[in-house]
């Protein structure tokens, strides 16, 4: 809970789409916004952050602020830096998940900001090991995401 006894979102997204619409239309929450994984990190370690929404996609930050181990990513892809690149942008999210998990915050619910509806396979495996994770499409409503966090907090 926030100083102001709210509940706390950290919202994790590379541009302000999220920030601006959440705390605009979805009142209760006190809301905070990084832009990478990183900085996410040190805020769950400063502060009792309830609630992670997180963006999938981060095509709007620098390389070098993106979290995965390219190396490995590239291997993966022939070694073409442009495809490495983009599954790296494509699925930051995801990387952002595991860098939550490792760093010891697994227990904070995730709200991911993906459309899975048509990847069912894929969900229930990353909530396999990430048991507090849920998703929202993209055209999700103010009303649905209240739902979501008065269900979480």
């Amino acid at each position: 809970m926030s100083k102001n006894n709210l509940p706390l979102v950290l919202i994790i997204e590379d541009g302000n789409e999220y920030y601006e619409n959440l705390s605009r239309f979805v009142k209760g929450p006190e809301y905070l916004q990084v832009k990478n994984g990183l900085k996410a990190i040190e805020v769950l370690k400063s502060k009792a952050v309830d609630i992670v929404y997180l963006d999938m996609r981060f095509d709007r930050i620098e390389k070098k602020d993106l979290l995965g181990d390219y190396d490995k990513v590239a291997k993966d892809h022939n070694d073409d830096p442009l495809r490495t690149l983009r599954f790296i942008q494509n699925n930051q999210g995801l990387f952002i998940l595991e860098e939550i998990k490792k760093n010891g915050f697994s227990n904070i619910p995730v709200v991911l900001a993906y459309d899975f509806s048509r990847e069912e396979k894929r969900f229930l495996f990353l909530k396999k090991n990430n048991p507090s994770l849920t998703w929202v499409k993209d055209a999700v409503t103010p009303l649905e995401i209240k739902a979501i966090f008065d269900s979480i907090v």
